[in-house]
């Protein structure tokens, strides 16, 4: 019997990896969740997992959410996680995933209190526990700057980091790493997170559905001063266009850290991504169809700029390091437990299309699917 302990379930892959333990375990769980008290720490937590679960047309998970999850009220950025231990029995694994998303440089204050300092505290947290396995959710970028082939290893270089947020990542990777000689350590890297792979249910809109969002106001507010100009003209955009983008349907990434997880891998670090990922021209050409655009002329460098392109260009900040740097992501550790094809999960056009048109219709408020530029639009799955 395997007694679990995790932070970060009320979100998108936290909560993904209860459901698949759920699923595929029959102890019970425990979360740190965040509440004015231990009732309302308790329904944030239920409320949460089956929002989830009904999202990813898993409703036959909701006896189990209800009758095996138990919320343990705390903050992982205090001392102690704030957790009342007596509440727990011998927790003998312990899950890592709540973290900042935020990139920016004038939150990071805040990031590296969640991030970094939040990672010292639930590592903190595990010692006081005694837990006997760590795993920790990261992510793929890391990697950073770097291009090429990214292999499952360790990455301790912060002058890679594109920004905060990866910066942040770095030393909380570094943090557990140092535990290794305490407890069992394993370092989960997720790449790109989207939906569903069958139902495009998401939960944190960031990354490809962040950038359809800046392109749709883009397009919104040139469209109040240049009228109809922008249906015609093509815009510049910085960008390498045969980049790889490593999008990973939210279930796979559950899927195979819980395989994971269950395994008797002696392998520290497993990229969660994808082997099938689309290129940036893509899936920006299919955003740029779907919000009125044509697609974007590709560029190197801002030689010729227009005001209006360098207006697009100040909000590609996050962005642009994911259009840029190339990256093969080695996913021989993870494929090497989780068997041939649980990294393949294909992305097409019409795949591309249902994930953002889930996204678009339910929160781009004025967003008019019929906008476009000669598109077929295909319906999103059930």
């Amino acid at each position: 019997m395997t007694t679990r302990l995790l932070t970060g379930v009320t979100g998108f892959v936290g909560g993904a990896i209860v459901l698949e333990l759920l699923d595929r375990t029959e102890e019970p769980i425990y979360a740190l969740v965040r509440g004015k008290n231990d009732d309302d720490a308790q329904q944030r937590l239920h409320d949460a997992l089956i929002g989830m679960a009904e999202g990813y047309d898993r409703a036959d998970l909701k006896d189990a959410i209800v009758s095996r999850t138990k919320a343990i009220r705390g903050d992982m950025t205090v001392d102690g996680c704030g957790a009342d231990v007596s509440q727990l029995p011998q927790i003998d694994e312990l899950w890592h995933s709540a973290a900042s998303l935020r990139y920016e440089e004038e939150y990071r204050e805040e990031i590296e209190d969640q991030n970094v300092g939040g990672t010292t505290n639930v590592l903190a947290l595990a010692r006081t526990l005694g837990v006997k396995t760590f795993n920790y959710v990261s992510t793929a970028y890391t990697a950073g700057s770097r291009v090429g082939e990214i292999t499952e290893a360790s990455s301790h270089d912060v002058e890679v980091a594109n920004n905060c947020y990866e910066e942040t990542k770095i030393k909380a990777e570094r943090l557990v790493e140092a535990a290794a000689s305490e407890m069992r350590i394993r370092i989960l890297r997720p790449t790109i997170v989207i939906g569903h792979s069958v139902t495009r249910h998401g939960l944190n809109w960031s990354g490809m559905y962040g950038f359809a969002r800046q392109m749709f106001v883009f397009k919104k507010h040139a469209a109040r001063k240049l009228g109809t100009f922008l249906s015609h003209a093509r815009i510049r955009l910085l960008a390498e266009p045969d980049t790889i983008l490593n999008l990973v349907p939210v279930d796979f990434v559950a899927r195979n850290a819980v395989t994971v997880a269950l395994s008797d891998s002696p392998e520290t670090y497993f990229h969660l991504g994808n082997s099938a990922g689309p290129t940036v021209r893509d899936t920006v050409k299919l955003i740029t169809d779907l919000v009125g655009l044509r697609e974007p002329l590709w560029e190197s460098d801002t030689d010729g700029f227009t005001a209006i392109d360098e207006q697009l260009d100040s909000g590609m900040t996050f962005y642009r390091s994911y259009m840029h740097y190339d990256k093969k992501f080695d996913l021989s550790n993870t494929e090497s437990v989780c068997g041939e094809g649980s990294t393949y999960a294909p992305m097409t056009r019409e795949d591309l299309e249902g994930y953002l048109l889930y996204y678009m219709r339910g929160t781009l408020r004025g967003f008019d699917e019929n906008a476009g530029t000669g598109r077929v639009l295909h319906e999103t799955a059930a």
